[in-house]
């Protein structure tokens, strides 16, 4: 394994544009941006054939779980900008994110390609327990949610950390622990100054393949039941028991998100290609658009497994990069 070494690429000061500085360095008084776990050095080489689309797991024993690990950290000055990453069901908080993650020339396009686009940008991924048995339940929803509303309170605990924008990715179940994260915030704001903070930073968020809506139970059960598949590349059948009892829940805790959702800006993209166990998407269009007035909603090529890793020089990129800048400044404009 190969640590990654912050001080290998090339600073950025301005929010959207490379010129200009501030004289502040907040680099050395971080802890968390020092944790980047990454399983290879990136040599960017030529594009090479798309990715396999399935198993991005390959995390080995030893993993850190229930941190929040800063991937980019500007060099000069301090961020405009947080930009956090929540993983999917069964997935890495690297590998998720990453083009060929096995490859030498793997692009984790949260830390090789979104810095130069945002380069005032601080983008953090959160580490948790993405198990099937532990993360579609409930109690494992709320309890992740909350996990990751405390890290980044820690990490906004500086007097310059507050009112700095914060825009959250989630891709699949994640999106879900990000709406119940966000409703944490706004039940909690008026607990603390350090919450309230939160709550009025919080601009806006971008989806990938998030089930946001389900007609019913049943069909909540089968919509988790092609996501757990599609994860561990096991039969649905396997998981239909398992996820009886949680189907019910989690469309409620999805859908109360629904009466707050008109406060910020929203992206949400679905998957354009069948999986190749199940022979059709995992997330159809009319569950991974939430039906908002003011939501930016597209088709992005890939399987539910791919449609959130980018290679370099990938056109895909694009509209996604796009879409995060515009959640960073909020709704409506």
């Amino acid at each position: 394994m190969v640590r990654f070494n912050f001080n290998n690429f090339n600073p950025f000061s301005s929010y959207f544009t490379s010129a200009g500085s501030t004289p502040t360095n907040k680099a050395e008084t971080t802890t968390t941006e020092q944790k980047d776990h990454e399983h290879v050095e990136h040599k960017h080489q030529e594009e090479q054939p798309d990715q396999v689309e399935d198993g991005d797991n390959l995390s080995g024993p030893g993993e850190e779980q229930g941190e929040l690990i800063t991937l980019r950290y500007p060099t000069e000055g301090y961020p405009k900008l947080d930009i956090v990453a929540v993983h999917g069901l069964d997935g890495h908080h690297l590998d998720s994110w990453t083009h060929n993650p096995q490859s030498p020339d793997a692009t984790m396009w949260l830390r090789d390609l979104l810095p130069a686009k945002l380069p005032g940008a601080r983008i953090m991924t959160f580490s948790y327990d993405a198990s099937v048995i532990g993360n579609t339940s409930a109690h494992g929803i709320r309890a992740n949610s909350e996990k990751l509303v405390n890290l980044l309170r820690n990490e906004r605990d500086d007097i310059e950390d507050k009112d700095r924008p914060i825009v959250f990715i989630g891709h699949s179940l994640g999106g879900i622990i990000i709406k119940q994260a966000i409703r944490k915030v706004e039940h909690d704001k008026e607990k603390g100054p350090d919450m309230a903070d939160i709550a009025k930073s919080i601009k806006g968020m971008v989806f990938f393949g998030t089930p946001h809506r389900g007609a019913d139970s049943a069909k909540w059960l089968a919509l988790l039941s092609s996501i757990a598949a599609a994860a561990t590349n096991k039969p649905k059948s396997e998981f239909a028991t398992t996820l009886q009892t949680n189907s019910e829940d989690l469309m409620k805790i999805s859908e109360d998100f629904r009466p707050i959702a008109h406060k910020y800006a929203v992206a949400s993209f679905y998957e354009e290609h069948a999986h190749r166990l199940l022979g059709t998407v995992v997330v159809e269009k009319t569950s991974a658009v939430m039906g908002l007035n003011h939501e930016e909603s597209m088709m992005l090529g890939g399987t539910h497994s791919s449609m959130c890793k980018f290679k370099r020089g990938d056109r895909r990129f694009d509209p996604v990069w796009r879409a995060i800048r515009r959640a960073s400044k909020g709704r409506g404009v």
